[in-house]
């Protein structure tokens, strides 16, 4: 892969397209970046003109609970990774907007960082999950306490429409195992954390994930979030910022 760069899927008068990120600046290219097997078409846009789509497509989405330690809230932590999947239709871009349920009695934004997988990975070893991995994005696991507590599972309280916000790019050329992540809701800091802070590590979650579940290109894996997340409401203004890779913005309605 090229020392890259930024990449990101965006739509211009209807017609959709994966870009290279520079700046403000966006290249249209044409191919699969899973393969690398793609063209720089030369066309340019600045990226005020385009409307940003969440950046991948995942045919499968998980997200991993209790991976930090001030997270759980006096639990022990978990004998092993705790993976949950999310649904495809709860994917949001960024600047679109999170949808609070008229029904649930309490929300919450959770920052995270999210892994997009490269290449096919079943029964993946620590030491070639890496290997595996095309990138890195922002994400914001919306849960709705009240469901998580009291429903059998987590399908509605996890995965309601507009409940997995990722974007606004993958990062390429980063090292996931120290990074800052910001929560924001409304301008106030309510999660402070750095990767490092993981229970479990990226290559031993897709050790896990994979010995079970097989993982394609373009699928997510959201790697968990710290302390106690920000409530939010109808209005709020909710930014998850993480190091290198930038910042996800999303109104609630």
């Amino acid at each position: 892969m090229e020392v890259t760069l930024k990449f990101g899927s965006f739509e211009k008068s209807g017609s959709k397209f994966i870009g290279i990120i520079n700046g403000e600046k966006i290249e249209e290219i044409k191919g699969d970046i899973f393969t690398e097997k793609y063209d720089r078409t030369g066309n340019f846009y600045d990226i005020s003109e385009l409307k940003i789509l969440p950046p991948v497509t995942p045919s499968s989405m998980l997200a991993l609970a209790k991976n930090y330690g001030s997270h759980l809230q006096g639990e022990e932590p978990p004998k092993q990774p705790e993976p949950f999947f999310k649904t495809i239709s709860s994917i949001a871009a960024h600047n679109d907007e999170i949808i609070i349920p008229k029904d649930s009695e309490k929300v919450d934004a959770e920052s995270e960082l999210v892994v997009v997988i490269g290449k096919l990975a079943k029964n993946v070893s620590q030491d070639k999950a890496y290997d595996h991995i095309f990138g890195y994005t922002c994400g914001n696991d919306v849960s709705a306490r009240d469901w998580q507590k009291g429903d059998k599972s987590w399908w509605r309280a996890k995965s309601s429409d507009s409940f997995s916000p990722i974007g606004p790019c993958i990062e390429t050329n980063i090292n996931p195992e120290n990074l800052q992540i910001t929560g924001k809701v409304n301008g106030n800091i309510v999660q402070s954390c750095n990767t490092s802070e993981m229970i479990w590590s990226i290559p031993k979650t897709i050790e896990f994930i994979t010995k079970y579940v097989t993982l394609f290109p373009g699928d997510c894996i959201f790697t968990g979030t710290s302390g106690t997340a920000g409530q939010i409401s109808p209005g709020d203004l909710v930014e998850i910022e993480i190091e290198g890779i930038g910042n996800l913005v999303n109104r609630c309605v």
